[in-house]
Parts: C-alpha cells; structure tokens; sequence
C-alpha cells in the first residue's frame, strides 16, 4: 500500500473539542495531584543544575575554592565521627591540586554556608598545618563517589555573604597574573 503526498489528512474537529474539554475536566479535579509532581520536577531538575555546576567546577579547580568532603573516607584513620570538613585549594601544581584541610569537622553533611558562617574561615586555627595533596584527575571520581560532597567558588572573597579569604588575598592573586 503506498501513501500519497497529495492525500489529505481529515482532522475531526468534533474529537478535538471532546479532548479538550476532557483534559479541562481533568485539571479542574485532579489539580492538587499535579501541584506535588510538578514541585517534584522542579526539585530534581535544581538538583540536576546544581550537580552540573559542581562538575564544572571540579573540572577546572582554581586556587580558593572550597571542596567540602568526608575526610574520612580519604584518611581512614582520621576522626570517624567528625568527618565531613573543608578543603581549601591552596594553590595547583600540574597535575597535583594542594589543599588546606579545615580543622574544624561536622558530623554530618553541611552546606557551604554552615561551614563558613560568621567568618570562620578567617579564624587563624581554621585550617590545620599539614596539607592534601590530590592529583586534578582523581577530584571528579572523588565527587561522583560521593567523597566529595560539595563545592564552592568564592564570590570574591565571600562565599554565601561570609568572608573566606583577605583581601589582599585576593589583590596577590591577581597582581601576580
């Protein structure tokens, strides 16, 4: 059987009425069904954004971003139960990112905004002596295994409206480029 281009497509008129008025009916009564779904679009759909932004992050770390992670799965033999810490990248050596490791740990995951709330980050104690060490290709499976939890670039020296760095941080930074 072949199909003729010239052939006309008939488009019951009658039908579409029946469906839209169906459809109408099915909104007017089933509308508090709809309001969760949609809200639950919305939720995974922000998570998906916020999930790429951070791997756009990962990919391309800058001196002063901020890696929040359970340490404890990266050093077993630290404090299991105050785990989860900051990373602050301290500077990039090659292949090799080299971290400050935040001194002060939470026992659960915490935003970047508890992390750093009421300037801690400018506390002189925030950060401990020894430093972390991690090559650039391994940060991405460290973030898709979970290791890494969260990510954040400095809005010049503010993350979240809480001051991270000095200012003159930041001015050494730039007059040395």
């Amino acid at each position: 059987m072949t199909i003729s281009l010239h052939q006309t497509v008939r488009f019951d008129f009658h039908q579409l009425a029946h469906l839209r008025t169906w459809l109408k009916n099915l909104w007017v009564n089933c509308y508090e069904l709809f309001i969760p779904l949609i809200l639950v679009a919305l939720y995974f759909g922000y998570s998906n954004i916020q999930h790429q932004h951070r791997m756009s992050l990962i990919e391309q770390p800058q001196i002063h971003d901020f890696y929040f992670v359970d340490y404890h799965l990266l050093a077993p033999t630290t404090d299991a139960k105050f785990r989860y810490l900051p990373l602050k990248v301290k500077s990039i050596d090659g292949d090799n990112v080299v971290f400050k490791i935040g001194n002060i740990g939470h026992t659960e995951k915490v935003s970047a905004n508890n992390h750093v709330k009421s300037d801690a980050a400018m506390h002189r104690n925030y950060f401990r002596k020894e430093e972390l060490i991690l090559p650039v290709s391994q940060l991405h499976s460290l973030a898709e295994q979970g290791v890494i939890y969260d990510i954040a670039r400095p809005n010049n020296i503010f993350i979240e409206g809480w001051m991270v760095m000095h200012l003159s941080e930041l001015n050494t930074e730039n007059s040395g480029s």
